[in-house]
């Protein structure tokens, strides 16, 4: 099942996040500095971290009883909680089982919360009279939340800068993955989300296999650059992948983490053909499909419907 976008912000919400983004990388001194120094940040946000707990349902029940509404969480893909958030002690806590690449996306999520002062004081009356959030507000403040981890993870343009210097690649990704301490997961979507290529990211889960060898493997999210979006239609590139699927021969299969550069030929809005690179990274959690434009195209290729990808 495709995902919503949970980073879509108008230019007004993202100009006001980048700024409280850049206030705290300033506070930290952390620009510049890599990895990321995420414990500066969370001190310099005043928040606590408290890492060595299990989020279950019993402790989750606890603080909902002791904060009522004066918390906020942070989900895996399959709902569990992997942090939490609590306003009026200014505290958070990351699940101990939480996947160790993403624990430092999960700590700037919730100094998000912490840190942008209309959430943080609206948490905190929310808490005092024992109200919830509106669920419009309250996602609105998780999406927000997102973009200010990727802001101050990725330290503004500092990164788009580093990565848009190189000559367009998988590998560029992977290595600023390492150099900021992101997973490839964020990196890869900040990658393709400040790209000036015409490209996008498509986001797989781990392949099912038949037991006649052939595979499945169902589309999480689809990220894609501004550039990419005014060529192709988002809604096609959503189909459950396969053998004979366009981007079946991309994925790396039976242990192999990457596979090589696939040529393969897309249909853009106008049905016109055009002429596309594909290459894949199996991260062990997801795999990655990074896909870049070449321009309009008339060599022989595999065409990818206008109704399905």
């Amino acid at each position: 099942m495709i995902r919503p976008d949970d980073s879509l912000l108008n230019p007004h919400q993202l100009a006001n996040v980048q700024c409280h983004a850049d206030k705290l990388l300033r506070e930290a001194s952390a620009t510049g500095r890599f990895p990321t120094p995420i414990d500066d940040l969370m001190a310099a946000a005043k928040l606590t971290v408290i890492d060595d707990e299990v989020l279950n349902e019993s402790l989750l029940r606890q603080f909902v009883t002791k904060a009522k509404a004066g918390i906020t969480t942070i989900k895996s893909a399959l709902g569990k909680v992997l942090g939490l958030f609590e306003a009026n002690d200014r505290f958070v806590i990351i699940d101990r089982n939480a996947p160790k690449p993403r624990i430092p996306f999960i700590k700037l999520h919730e100094a998000g919360h912490g840190t942008m002062p209309h959430q943080s004081k609206l948490y905190r009356i929310m808490n005092d009279c024992e109200k919830t959030l509106e669920s419009d507000i309250a996602d609105l403040f998780e999406r927000e939340a997102n973009v200010f981890a990727s802001e101050v993870l990725f330290q503004g343009e500092r990164f788009s800068e580093e990565a848009h210097s190189q000559n367009f690649g998988i590998k560029v990704p992977m290595m600023l993955a390492k150099k900021y301490g992101g997973s490839n997961y964020a990196t890869f979507r900040r990658y393709v989300m400040t790209n000036p290529h015409v490209c996008c990211v498509v986001v797989l889960e781990q392949p099912v296999y038949a037991q006649d060898g052939d595979f499945t493997a169902d589309v999480r999210r689809v990220v894609m650059s501004k550039s990419f979006e005014r060529i192709y239609d988002g809604k096609v590139l959503c189909s459950t992948v396969t053998n004979g699927h366009p981007l079946g021969p991309s994925i790396p299969l039976n242990g192999k983490r990457m596979s090589p550069n696939k040529e393969i030929v897309l249909m853009d809005r106008n049905r016109d053909k055009r002429i596309c690179i594909a290459e894949a990274f199996n991260t062990t959690y997801q795999i990655l499909v990074l896909i870049r434009d070449t321009g309009p195209g008339t060599r022989p290729g595999i065409m990818i419907p206008a109704v399905s990808f």
